[in-house]
């Protein structure tokens, strides 16, 4: 299992089971939240306690929360390598588009014969070096807007 996938939206059924769960493991992990702490817990219909290190089970609490808010979600081992397409439907733009960062040296890939390959990690630091310009430039914009008396900050 490479990779793990719920990625249709939840039904409404699906959101409130995962809004149950939600609920009563973040009760759980605020009871047991301590470094040394490895939780223990059981399938009902098995009743097989399994041990589950507290960090896993955060990520579940995670999942679950998405899950409830209607996000589908998808787990992806940090080490993954990417195509030049997984890369561009990760980052939500085309295969070229990538290609062209690539070349420009504004993200990082790996040749694999004549295949390039971005690891995923390198994917998520692209990603948010993204974001955090995008949001320099609205600050800008809005500075901008605002010395042009064209908006006003409340």
């Amino acid at each position: 299992m490479s990779d793990t996938q719920l990625n249709s939206p939840p039904t409404h059924q699906e959101r409130q089971i995962a809004n149950e769960g939600f609920q009563k493991l973040i009760a759980a992990i605020d009871e047991i939240d301590h470094p040394e702490n490895t939780p223990e817990i059981s399938i009902l219909e098995t009743g097989e306690p399994i041990q589950i290190p507290l960090k896993v089970l955060k990520m579940l609490a995670e999942i679950l929360r998405n899950y409830r808010d209607g996000n589908a979600v998808s787990i992806v081992p940090v080490g993954t390598a990417f195509t030049t397409q997984k890369a561009a439907e990760f980052l939500n733009c085309s295969r070229p588009h990538v290609t062209k960062l690539i070349d420009q040296g504004k993200l990082k890939a790996e040749m694999v014969g004549r295949h390039r390959r971005v690891q995923f990690e390198d994917l998520i630091k692209f990603k948010k070096n993204m974001i955090k310009e995008r949001k320099e430039a609205l600050i800008e914009l809005m500075r901008d807007s605002e010395g042009l008396g064209l908006y006003e900050a409340d």
